[in-house]
């Protein structure tokens, strides 16, 4: 066979080959979309059927006195309880152990506050060659992630782990100081006092139990909360770790007052503090029901 019969062999694999790429990534790509539209219609039908309720400052009256500061500052009385957080958000990421950061674009992001449930949906870009499209979620008392390549090649499917569940929860909880309703006693969530600036918050959903202790300025802001009840996958197996997260530059979105930057924090089980999520809010809408 003469050596311009090979070439043009080759040139045809790897054209059907790359077909096959381009295809393969175009609909993978294409079900993870239509994954996430559910999971956000199925969090929103949640919210729907919500009853607001009505936020009065008597509800706070015997919470411990930090606490009863924080909703005195961050909500007003007669406002509605929150049925659904739309939100955006952009800064750089890490995982465990690694020095390198990445830039994250949280391109859209849900929360439901009765019962709690969250959708995350971001691209994380360690540099300009590679990305990697993230959806976590918690959902009915389960936490789910599912990450893909280059939009297309899936590296991670995990869903329904008990250590994954209880982390996702706890990753709500501290996220509910950008809806601050959701905070406020429930069945899922029970202040107990520590001093004059703290308290710790017990919080529970279908099994799924943690302690934060949340730490409050004089004017009554959330400024940092902890927690030892999280888990995070270092070296291919999911350890307990703790986590600090720092709150600041509040501002005031629809009479509700939120922190708009925040710094979190990982403590490795050798004690090592490493931050891994540093950014601002972008965006925040209250109760947009469309589509």
């Amino acid at each position: 066979m003469k050596k311009k019969s090979y070439i043009k062999i080759g040139i045809i694999v790897i054209g059907i080959f790359t077909l096959f790429m381009v295809l393969f990534v175009m609909v993978n790509s294409y079900k993870m979309n239509r994954m996430i539209e559910s999971e956000v219609d199925a969090i929103i039908s949640d919210a729907k059927n919500m009853k607001a309720g009505i936020f009065s400052y008597k509800d706070t009256e015997n919470l411990p006195e930090p606490v009863q500061r924080y909703f005195r500052y961050v909500l007003k009385d007669g406002q509605e309880y929150i049925r659904l957080v739309r939100m955006k958000a952009a800064g750089e990421f890490r995982r465990p152990l690694k020095k390198q950061w990445a830039k994250m674009t949280v391109t859209q992001q849900y929360f439901t506050t009765n019962p709690p449930a969250f959708l995350f949906d971001a691209v994380i870009k360690p540099n300009a060659m590679l990305w990697f499209d993230i959806r976590d979620k918690y959902h009915q008392g389960e936490g789910g992630m599912h990450v893909n390549m280059f939009s297309g090649f899936n590296v991670l499917n995990t869903s329904g782990v008990s250590e994954l569940n209880i982390t996702s929860f706890l990753r709500y909880i501290g996220e509910a100081v950008l809806f601050p309703t959701a905070l406020l006693p429930s069945e899922h969530i029970r202040w107990e006092p520590i001093d004059e600036n703290s308290a710790k918050a017990i919080v529970s959903d279908k099994g799924n139990r943690g302690v934060y202790r949340f730490y409050f300025s004089d004017v009554g802001e959330i400024i940092r909360y902890e927690s030892n009840d999280r888990y995070d996958r270092i070296d291919d197996k999911l350890q307990k770790v703790g986590s600090v997260a720092y709150r600041s530059h509040y501002k005031e979105i629809n009479g509700i007052k939120v922190p708009t930057r925040f710094s979190i924090v990982r403590i490795l089980p050798d004690g090592t503090h490493e931050e891994f999520w540093k950014g601002e809010i972008t965006e925040i809408k209250y109760d947009d029901f469309t589509r």
